[in-house]
């Protein structure tokens, strides 16, 4: 499985359970790409509501460059951009396999 490595900032609502956050990466050419999302859907570990904190977008590589992925967050769990992006070129940095 692929991850996007990624930073949650703020907490949207925690009026229920899951907390919902925002949470950010910014792709190959330094475009920043939003994302509002449970938090269990972006980490295994406890809620704290501490920012910024470390979290992954799971996604499938599409394509390898030399120096990035194109990736789809449409699988595994459809996570949309906030601008309504599925597709990214992500630096080679950004993805861990687990």
């Amino acid at each position: 499985m692929s991850y996007i490595k990624a930073i949650a900032t703020k907490l949207i609502d925690d009026s229920s359970y899951p907390e919902v956050v925002l949470c950010y990466f910014f792709d190959f050419n330094g475009k920043k790409h939003e994302f509002i999302e449970k938090w269990p859907v972006l980490s295994d570990k406890k809620f704290i509501n501490q920012f910024p904190t470390n979290c992954v977008i799971g996604c499938t590589v599409i394509k390898e460059n030399t120096e990035s992925y194109i990736v789809s967050t449409k699988e595994p769990w459809a996570i949309e951009s906030e601008e309504g992006y599925y597709e990214f070129e992500i630096s080679k940095s950004l993805i861990i396999n687990i």
